[in-house]
């Protein structure tokens, strides 16, 4: 009798202290949101320019917690000297930062362990993030063609392009530089192999950094193929013919990361922006533009003219500083 007395009392303490633990999470987070709203301010440094969809997000958290958000708009390397800048002078101005390429700010030392993000745990396996960063979409890349181009003569995969057929076809974002095809090198190198991109050098691609015009020079009939295609561009070049190509192999992404700054003058404020960047409104505003989710739950309330990219196989990402940097070098040394 004693002893079932004692696991009774053992049992109600155990459930006591849970009850206790969960209350004590949910009030913790409560008292960030509080003390973001006391904050009443946060400032965004993005490399997101001109996409009306961030701007759509923070509006809607302005509605639904009263804190105020500002943004600047820079280049992803203007973004990353200004944040190292400011954290060198102790005059820093953001918050969060939200870009691609967020690997590097860590690595730089700029951004500050976010601590709970309750959203965060329903980040899809593909984006788990870590304590410093956190995806909130991802970019995916494929190949576009001139729509006149017949679909039996269309490449279907990454390996078809060293094909010699698209030899001086193929215009290109610059392997040699930070963006979709420093990350498109590194991906194929990586899954296909050094041939594979000698193969590729053969062909002669013709880079260009010039990834807004690109697809309209396609259309033009000026080249028959662009690589790699951001599919969020589809959206922005609807009518012209084009069309895109999901490759066999998967497709290559970059993700958009978020990011609390160290020494942020609103951190609570930069911590509940950065799990609204992750809730079900602000994810499915970002699919409606067909850039990828990173929280999972939300695949049947995708826009049916976007679903197909958005549920495409994943070749996969580089999010290694440093591989990425050896990977800029060896393009460079390939493609003169």
């Amino acid at each position: 009798m004693m002893i079932s007395k004692i696991f009774k009392g053992l049992a109600v303490a155990s459930l006591t202290i849970g009850l206790a633990t969960v209350a004590h999470a949910q009030q913790s987070w409560e008292d960030v949101v509080k003390a973001a709203k006391k904050e009443g301010t946060v400032t965004l440094y993005t490399s997101q320019v001109g996409v009306p969809q961030l701007d759509e997000i923070l509006s809607a958290f302005t509605d639904e917690y009263g804190i105020k958000a500002l943004k600047l708009e820079l280049r992803g390397s203007e973004l990353f000297e200004k944040l190292r800048l400011e954290l060198a002078t102790n005059r820093g101005a953001a918050d969060m930062s939200f870009s691609g390429g967020s690997v590097s700010l860590e690595a730089m030392g700029v951004l500050e362990k976010h601590g709970d993000i309750p959203n965060a745990s329903r980040l899809a396996p593909n984006f788990a993030g870590n304590e410093m960063r956190l995806p909130v979409f991802s970019q995916s890349m494929g190949i576009v063609v001139n729509a006149s181009m017949p679909k039996e003569e269309r490449p279907k995969s990454w390996a078809d392009l060293a094909d010699p057929v698209w030899k001086g076809k193929i215009l290109s974002d610059d392997f040699r530089s930070v963006g979709g095809g420093g990350l498109f090198f590194a991906l194929t190198y990586d899954k296909l192999g050094e041939d594979y991109q000698k193969r590729l050098a053969e062909n002669k691609p013709v880079f260009t950094r010039e990834i807004r015009d690109s697809p309209r020079r396609v259309a033009r009939g000026e080249y028959p193929i662009y690589i790699p295609f951001i599919l969020p561009d589809t959206l922005l070049n609807k009518g012209l013919p084009l069309e895109a190509i999901l490759p066999s192999e998967g497709l290559v992404y970059g993700n958009f990361d978020g990011a609390v700054v160290k020494n942020a003058p609103h951190p609570n404020a930069a911590r509940v922006l950065l799990n609204f960047f992750l809730s079900d409104k602000a994810q499915l505003i970002y699919a409606g533009s067909a850039r990828r989710p990173t929280v999972t739950g939300l695949e049947d309330k995708y826009p049916a003219n976007v679903r197909e990219f958005l549920k495409a196989p994943l070749l996969g990402t580089q999010e290694d500083a440093t591989v990425r940097a050896e990977m800029l070098k060896r393009a460079t040394e390939m493609y003169k």
